[in-house]
């Protein structure tokens, strides 16, 4: 959830910070709110990354913000937020202290007068947190998602209806062709490539098949594709992968690490299912998820794999090259031994899930599976086997079934449960 402050330029983000302090730190704990204070003079320095889309909420912090919220407002996207099909309502905040009710509402009578709906939270922090709470859904997925190519020859079940992705939860698809990364690529700077291999080394606990032009290689990959983020302001992509194996002979594998660290959703081989599912993982449960084939399965246990990871997920790394191809660079993470959220959102239009909780009770390596390989202590075969929503799913840092369930519940996504 994302919520942006407005305050009034007599007033400072310090004062806003302590004078709503609880309930601040209430919306980032149980909303899990993104949350950015913005004055009058600071309005540039986020406009164009990150007010083009609508926040989740508004919270007035001070009268005298009207004029602030319009130059904003008339910032935003506002046909594809206010689609016929997909009408949207402007929440706000306000618990009435410094004016800002009085501000909420010439504020809601603006929107009136340009055909938006608009609704004032009001009340005690527990009135307030508990709406947030029960508005918490379809809106909090709003974003632009970048396809990268088209999704990998293999992935004949992983599609979604990118219309329905529109109406039903604002999500705004890009088509971005693969020779803009080529082109970012031979345009990268040479200097600032090489400070981002030698960070990963850095904090790598070792290497094993890259050489230094591989790592070059893929620091320049990864610029490029970040680039490409920055100028279509997305929030998360998918890029079928294995192009940039055959036609660069590099990876995107580390490329996507880093991005996902940044905070930017980064997923593989053109997955659309898998990558809502990760971003769903973000947006909801607050978290970076490591999407993984699952590879191996027991009676009690489960084996999953894949050649990128999140690097804030793992205890360490070791930098490796891509396992199918031996090509480019990969990550090997380590990744603690510690509670997990096994999740997968599928169906064309995203009409059924599957999540599991569990504990993570080994680490392996083996040369037959993908780099990051990680093992839970549940037994998927019953699900998997039969009733599998596809190939990929995401392990998410800590347990966040309830979360995941509660979104589901609010928006008729149907469970799968293994038998």
């Amino acid at each position: 959830m994302k919520i942006i402050i407005l305050r009034s330029s007599f007033q400072t983000d310090d004062f806003v910070r302590n004078e709503y302090a609880e309930l601040l730190q209430r919306l980032e704990n149980e909303c899990r709110a993104e949350i950015h204070i913005i004055g009058d003079e600071s309005v540039e320095t986020h406009g164009r990354a990150s007010l083009q889309a609508l926040p989740d909420a508004v919270m007035i912090a001070t009268g005298g913000v009207e004029n602030l919220f319009k130059r904003i407002w008339e910032a935003v996207d506002v046909e594809m937020i206010c689609s016929p099909h997909q009408p949207k309502t402007v929440t706000m905040i306000a618990d009435g202290r410094n004016n800002s009710l009085a501000a909420s509402l010439e504020i809601l009578t603006y929107l009136g007068n340009v055909g938006v709906e608009g609704k004032i939270l009001h009340g005690t922090n527990d009135e307030i947190v508990s709406a947030l709470v029960e508005r918490h859904g379809r809106a909090s997925l709003r974003g632009r998602i970048g396809l990268f190519g088209q999704p990998s020859d293999w992935l004949i079940a992983s599609g979604v209806d990118r219309d329905f992705l529109r109406q039903h939860y604002g999500i705004e698809t890009i088509d971005i062709d693969l020779k803009r990364v080529e082109e970012g690529i031979k345009n990268a700077s040479k200097d600032e490539a090489e400070k981002i291999a030698q960070t990963l080394l850095n904090h790598a606990k070792a290497v094993r098949e890259p050489s230094s032009a591989d790592l070059l290689e893929a620091a320049k990959t990864y610029l490029a594709i970040k680039q490409i983020c920055q100028e279509e302001r997305l929030d998360a992509l998918t890029i079928r992968c294995f192009d940039i194996v055959k036609a660069y002979n590099t990876t995107s594998c580390l490329a996507l690490a880093l991005l996902n660290d940044e905070g930017i959703v980064a997923g593989c081989e053109g997955d659309m299912q898998t990558l809502m599912s990760m971003f769903l993982a973000k947006r909801i449960c607050g978290e970076m998820a490591f999407m993984a084939n699952p590879s191996q399965l027991t009676d009690k246990t489960s084996m999953l794999a894949h050649c990128t990871i999140p690097l804030s997920m793992c205890d360490e790394t070791i930098v490796r090259s891509h396992f199918e191809s031996g090509i480019g660079v990969a990550v090997q993470g380590l990744l603690p031994l510690a509670d997990y959220t096994l999740f997968k959102w599928g169906g064309p239009q995203l009409d059924r899930y599957f999540v599991a909780e569990a504990q993570a009770v080994e680490t392996p390596y083996s040369d037959h599976f993908c780099r990051t390989q990680i093992t839970l202590n549940v037994n998927l075969k019953p699900y998997l086997l039969q009733h599998s929503i596809g190939n990929h799913h995401v392990i998410i840092r800590g347990r966040h079934a309830g979360e995941i369930r509660q979104f589901m519940l609010k928006n008729g996504v149907s469970e799968c449960v293994a038998e």
